[in-house]
């Protein structure tokens, strides 16, 4: 099924429109965005939340479509590596630049060599102080926004594995990946919203909120 010169997207795509099914349906079936559906057919994984929710969405596609999501998985491990915010990034730009072998003279050489501990330097500093002034990340995986739930619903998601995390102000446990799981009870019926909150040791907060319509 997964052939070698076809991405990720493609195969997703060529096993959804073999069954003649909608992406409009499809979303509808896995529970997510359209949007994201979209983006992964199309490999524009920037546009995509963290990892854990992409291959989430893949083991979607395989439950509701009835294949094997293993090769996919691997072709998805082949093709890219996790960020440390989780992300998936192309392998294609980790791989060091192809450089033409030149005559260089030693001072040149030196003062490559400067430049470079500057720049790597300079990184280093606006990263950490990015990920100073920075928010906690938080993902919220289930429920999908405007989806019909019971009163006992169950919220997932992934935030920074040293974060506080809240749902409708209730403490819930984060594992040491950052991901969370919690049931809370919505008792009246009709729009709801549901909030979730992270909060960092330094006292940033993030947060995600879903809309969600009640049917006892």
């Amino acid at each position: 099924m997964v052939q070698q010169t076809k991405t990720v997207g493609e195969l997703l795509q060529h096993e959804r429109e073999q069954r003649h099914m909608s992406r409009t349906e499809l979303a509808q079936k896995i529970r997510v965005k359209e949007q994201f559906l979209l983006a992964l057919e199309e490999n524009r994984f920037a546009d995509l939340p963290a990892a854990v929710f992409v291959k989430g969405y893949i083991k979607g596609y395989a439950r509701v479509l009835g294949f094997d999501p293993e090769p996919m998985l691997a072709l998805l491990r082949r093709d890219f590596q996790e960020s440390a915010k989780g992300k998936l990034i192309p392998q294609d730009f980790l791989k060091p630049a192809y450089r033409q072998k030149t005559s260089a003279s030693p001072i040149r050489f030196l003062t490559s060599g400067a430049i470079g501990v500057f720049v790597v330097l300079f990184i280093y500093i606006a990263v950490r102080w990015y990920g100073f002034i920075a928010p906690p990340s938080l993902e919220i995986a289930e429920p999908s926004e405007d989806s019909i739930v019971s009163s006992q619903v169950i919220v997932k998601g992934v935030a920074e594995p040293e974060a506080i995390v809240t749902v409708n102000s209730q403490p819930v446990t984060v594992d040491l990946e950052g991901s969370f799981e919690t049931q809370i009870t919505l008792p009246n019926e009709g729009i709801s919203t549901i909030t979730v909150e992270a909060k960092d040791k330094r006292g940033k907060t993030t947060t995600e909120q879903r809309t969600v319509f009640v049917r006892f």
